[in-house]
Parts: structure tokens; sequence; C-alpha cells
């Protein structure tokens, strides 16, 4: 909190006149850091708002550079402490950086990030010959034209009427309401009573303005008429449910400047922390189903956001194997030397308050290097096929569709063979070498304990299947049933052998 005209007793003597809870400190005046910046989307041309604490250590409000059609609105509203219920207070201390009407500013509550829409307290500060007036009205965002962002819609006088233009809405300030001095804006927002709702049945909160400055002698008075409305805007849920300072450069032509200090952002009531809303994480690269040659290096990028704060980190898996983290924006990690195999990718983002989110699975593939094999030749005569290669060291496999994940060897063992004549069996026959020995995946780790076999390869690997023979000299291979990329089976006679095939 900034030392200024004793506001301390101020704070003290209104909150605890209105509501039996503690104030609470949301925001001190002496940071942005808690603060989350929310201005007017249409309309607006190349303006920008921004806060900035200045050398004597109060927040400035300023705009940059002219607007095109109308004024610029931005809130700065907490993002650690929300209401939780439609009972609260919020106040803020306000002083315009000269008494010009551009230069407006106060305190905003029941501020709904889902409508992009809040009730706002404000002064429309001028010269002293001029009226000054506090103005409560609704702020809307997202509204494309200047009548509806900032306007008296969803407000109602206290019997029910709509509010209007130096109406219920508008009080003039009192004479002792100086430009030159913080003022402190205050909203309470209360449930509707009894006599709210039979003059307004869809009244959702009785809202009351008023507005404080200290005296000469440092005591807080009231320096306008207390303004009390209805209002039907239904109440945010506690997720989108926001509180915050209110700035508005209030000129559609004139270069932007200094709107004004803002200071002492403080809340009472049924506020409490914000809910924390998990950051948001998507894998831009590689793209789903991409393949690579082993050993592949492969650059995983993804794209974090969070809404209410920032991402601290993200962190890269293939299947549960922890591949290294970014603290980079957008995220990357480059993953070396990855062997042949199919690999699920994720990247987990975790915020700035701790909740993490994993994205949606990246599958890959790394295909074994195949040397550049001999190409296969094959010739029918008649009824029968004759095959050939250029070389040994290789098992010629085939299948009657290719649909099917199962190839067959071609006899007991072609590895020092480079020709076979086979009989033609089906009307479709595919033919492919397997290089005996090549590298060809992930590596099985067997382990004996007593009588228990235990076969298994990496948890990161996706896309294998474990099969097991008892005699090499056939082409039968048994599945073996296996989760999470192990098997365990009793140690028997005769021996078995055990392979990876993939698919």
């Amino acid at each position: 909190m900034n030392s200024v005209s004793g506001l301390t007793l101020l704070f003290g003597f209104v909150f605890c006149s209105a509501l039996p809870s503690v104030a609470a400190s949301v925001n001190d005046g002496t940071s942005t850091n808690n603060l989350i910046q929310l201005s007017n989307i249409n309309g607006t041309g190349e303006a920008a708002d921004n806060l900035n604490v200045d050398t004597n250590g109060f927040l400035v409000a300023a705009q940059s550079p002219v607007q095109s059609d109308f004024a610029l609105h931005t809130v700065w509203y907490a993002r650690d402490v929300v209401p939780t219920g439609g009972v609260y207070t919020v106040s803020a201390d306000f002083q315009p950086a000269d008494a010009s009407p551009k230069r407006r500013g106060g305190v905003m509550g029941w501020l709904s990030l889902t409508s992009s829409n809040g009730i706002a307290l404000q002064v429309i500060p001028n010269d002293p010959s001029t009226l000054v007036t506090f103005r409560v009205s609704v702020i809307d965002f997202s509204a494309g034209n200047p009548n509806d962002n900032d306007s008296f819609g969803h407000l109602f006088d206290t019997n029910g009427t709509a509010a209007e233009l130096s109406g219920a809405a508008e009080s003039a300030a009192d004479p002792n309401y100086a430009t030159t001095n913080f003022a402190t804006f205050r909203l309470d927002f209360s449930a509707p009573t009894a006599a709210d709702l039979a003059a307004l049945s869809n009244a959702t909160a009785h809202v009351t303005a008023k507005v404080f400055q200290t005296n000469a002698v440092g005591a807080p008075i009231q320096v306008g008429p207390t303004i009390e409305l209805l209002t039907d805007l239904p109440r945010p849920a506690p997720t989108v449910h926001r509180l915050g300072y209110l700035a508005v450069w209030f000129s559609f032509f004139e270069a932007g400047d200094i709107i004004g200090y803002l200071d002492n952002l403080i809340a009472s009531g049924e506020v409490g922390a914000a809910p924390n809303v998990l950051p948001s994480i998507d894998i831009t690269s590689p793209t789903n189903g991409a393949t690579f040659t082993e050993p592949a290096n492969i650059t995983i990028q993804a794209m974090a956001t969070d809404s209410d704060g920032s991402v601290a980190r993200v962190d890269f898996f293939a299947g549960t194997n922890h591949l290294g983290t970014s603290t980079n924006s957008p995220a990357s990690l480059t993953w070396t030397n990855v062997a042949a195999g199919r690999y699920s990718l994720t990247a987990q983002a975790t915020d700035d308050r701790g909740g993490t989110s994993t994205s949606n699975p990246v599958n890959v593939t790394v295909t074994a290097v195949t040397g550049g094999g001999p190409t296969l030749t094959i010739v029918r005569t008649g009824n029968t096929l004759g095959i050939s290669w250029t070389a040994t060291g290789y098992q010629l496999q085939m299948k009657t569709n290719l649909s099917s994940s199962s190839w067959t060897d071609v006899l007991t063992n072609t590895v020092n063979l480079t020709n076979v004549t086979l009989q033609i069996t089906s009307d479709t026959m595919f033919f492919r070498l397997v290089q005996v020995g090549a590298p060809g995946g992930p590596t099985l780790a067997i382990q004996l304990s007593g009588n228990v076999l235990t076969v298994s390869w990496p948890a990161q690997v996706t896309g294998y299947r474990l099969q097991s023979n008892t005699n090499l000299s056939t082409t039968t291979w048994a599945d073996v049933p296996s989760a999470n990329n192990q098997a365990t089976e009793n140690a028997s006679v005769p021996a078995k052998f055990y392979r990876l095939i993939n698919p």
C-alpha cells in the first residue's frame, strides 16, 4: 500500500461498518505481478493501454497512441483473488493525471471473463468550473460500438425502471472533491431484497456505489451521493468472476497520454483464492504418423498457454520415458539417436501455480536402416515363380494380404540362398527380404529368477508383439501375452527362443 493521506484508516472504517469480514489487500499498488489486463477488442485501432510502476511507487495507467472509433476501456483484474459469491465489496483508489474528462478511472466488479463485461464505478473529472460526475455503468469489452461499450444496459433504479444518463446511475461530486488527490471508489454487491425483487423480478444483485476522500485532517468523508441500483446481469461463476482497477482515455482523436494513478485494490465479503485454470498444450511438431530413419534426431515442439497465469515449464515424454524439459516458448526439445520402433510422444505443461495438463499423444515411427538391400527379381513360368536376389544373408518372406500383419518365412532358411522356386498358391502373393542380424528394433532383456523367466523391452517403445518358438528349424512362432512391454513365464523344456515383431 502506498502512503496517501491516511487511506489506511478509511479502509478499516468503511469495510468494518459494511461487512463483518476483514478487508483483504488484492493489490497494494506497488506491483503489477498479480494483475491481468483486459481491453476492448473492437473499434480502438492501434491504441493500447499499459500499467507501470513510476519512480514514486505508484501504478500509472497510460494509453498510446490514438484510437480510431471509440474509447479504449481497460480493466486490470486480480489473478489470485476472486469473488466466490454474490455478496462482496471491492474498492480501488484513483487520481486522474489532471482535471480533464479524458482521464477517467475507478474500480470494477461483477466482471465476467466469459461475457467480457462488468460493472464499473468511475469519475468523469473536469476543471473546477465544470461539473465533476461519478458514474456507474456496464463496460462491455466485446461491444462493437461506443454506445454499448460503456452503457447503462442491465442497470435499473431501485424502483425497477431502467437507469438513465444523469439519473440513477450518475451523480455530481461534492464541491470538496479534489481531482488532485486520490479518492477511494467502492462498489458493494449484495443479494436483492424482497423489495428489490418486487421491483425487478430477475434482479441478480443490489449495487451500492460510494466515493470517499480524506479531508485536511486525514478523516475519510464521502464526496458524492450514494448511488443505488439493481442489475440483472447473471452472477459469474467463481472460475470466471473477477474484480480490478479501471482506467479509460476518453478521447477518440487525441493522442494517448497518462490517464491517472491507481492504488490499493481491496476486497472483502465472499472473496477467496482463485481456482487455477489448467494450462493447455499441443504438440505442433512432429505430426501424428510421421516416420524417421534410425538413428533418428527428432525435434519435438509444443505450444502451451495459460489463461490465468503463465507456463513455467514443458516436459516431453516418449511413453513413460522422460525425455527432457523446456522453459522456452514455444517449447522445444531434440531427442537424439532414436532407435527403430514406434513411439507415443506427449508433452506436459506446468503453470506458475503447479497445475498440469498433458497433450494428446503423437505417434511416430522410426524405421530400421536397411542398408539398401538387394532387389527381388520374380519370373513366372506356368504355375511356378522363380525368385532371385543378388546377395546372401536374407530371409525371404511372403504374405497373401497386405492388410495382414503376419509375414511367413519362405522355406525354413534362405540366409545362404540367392534364389528359390515356388508354386503359385494364391491369386496374390507379396514377398520381402529381411536381413538376418540387421538392427531392427528394441533389444530384449531376459532375466531368470528361480523358475520364473521375465522378458522385457524399453517401456517407451510401442507397436511390438512378443513371440516365442521352441525350434528354429520351423517357421512357427507363437504370440506371448504381455503387458507394459513385459511378459513372465515359467522356464520349461525344451528351450524357447523369443523375438519382437513389428507390427
